[in-house]
């Protein structure tokens, strides 16, 4: 198979798109302008070859599988390696069998490289739609020429080196109780503004990504991701990964009860400091740009905002 530099494009994205693309994502980003057929017949050649891999006829039956996915394959990792400077220790010639492809695992995982062998099952719609997500503030900039995506980091990213805060609950008697939580946003990513560069002023927006796919009522929300999410913020675990305590957090969740009960439980947890997180509906983001339409709400704030302001 002659591998092509759109190829290496497919796997790379996969890759850095936190490990999982549905075909859907792979057909609109790579061949927007093929037909199924033929982006199938170049992702089968593509899987033959060991550079993707995706779900069995067993999968199919026995797991909750949403739509159609795609992960990079063991030949795929090795070519990652390559990519990413991995040095391996060791022959590593496809096809390769379960205990080389689990060597090949931890030496790229040393090597900076989390490579996702197998999807998550049970968080396979939240992890496409953090892709979703990432793919709608692709179309929003392409939308805003001085607008430019910068350090985009994947959950993977928080969870091999987790920063673990400090911070006082309150409990219901009026004691206060010192608990420790290690964050792990969905995603992180930083916007730069290049006009305001230009001109020497403030110009670069960073934001911390929480999908929330839960219908039912969440108590804890208040306490585990508002207090530690506002915590983190300010901490010196958060400058010393970012370089600055500046920061908001984007809440996106199913429905509009179920964001207003968030916002409200926003307000009671940090009260003033609520303007730290954006709240908006998985239905909003679909046809607005994220970045600059009025399609967010923050608690205490009667009207929607943008989370960027075109100068």
């Amino acid at each position: 198979m002659w591998f092509q530099e759109r190829d290496g494009q497919l796997v790379i994205t996969t890759y850095e798109y936190g490990g999982i693309l549905a075909r859907r994502h792979i057909h609109n980003k790579f061949w927007p302008d093929s037909t199924l057929r033929a982006v199938q017949k170049r992702l089968s050649k593509l899987i033959e070859n060991g550079y993707l891999a995706r779900p069995t006829k067993r999968d199919w039956r026995t797991k909750p599988i949403p739509e159609a996915i795609y992960w990079v394959g063991p030949q795929g990792a090795l070519w990652l390696a390559g990519q990413y400077g991995v040095e391996l220790d060791g022959e590593f010639t496809y096809p390769l069998n379960e205990n080389h492809q689990r060597k090949l695992e931890q030496q790229l995982r040393q090597g900076g490289v989390s490579w996702i062998r197998q999807p998550k099952w049970h968080q396979l719609e939240h992890d496409l739609a953090i892709v979703d997500f990432r793919l709608s503030v692709e179309v929003a900039l392409s939308e805003i020429e001085f607008f430019v995506l910068e350090d985009w980091r994947n959950e993977h990213h928080f969870r091999s080196d987790p920063d673990v805060i400090e911070f006082e609950v309150v409990n219901r008697d009026g004691s206060t109780t010192l608990t420790k939580k290690g964050i792990c946003p969905d995603s992180s990513f930083t916007i730069v503004d290049c006009k305001r560069q230009s001109a020497g002023h403030p110009a670069k927006a960073r934001f911390l990504l929480e999908l929330d796919g839960a219908t039912h009522s969440n108590p804890k929300f208040g306490r585990d991701k508002v207090l530690a999410g506002a915590t983190y913020i300010t901490s010196p675990q958060y400058k010393a990964r970012f370089g600055a305590n500046s920061g908001r957090w984007l809440i996106v969740t199913m429905g509009n009860k179920r964001m207003r009960n968030l916002m409200n439980q926003t307000h009671q947890a940090i009260g003033a400091a609520s303007h730290l997180f954006f709240f908006t509906t998985f239905g909003q983001l679909n046809s607005c740009n994220v970045l600059v339409d009025p399609i967010w709400w923050q608690p205490g704030n009667d009207e929607m905002v943008a989370l960027l302001q075109i100068a």
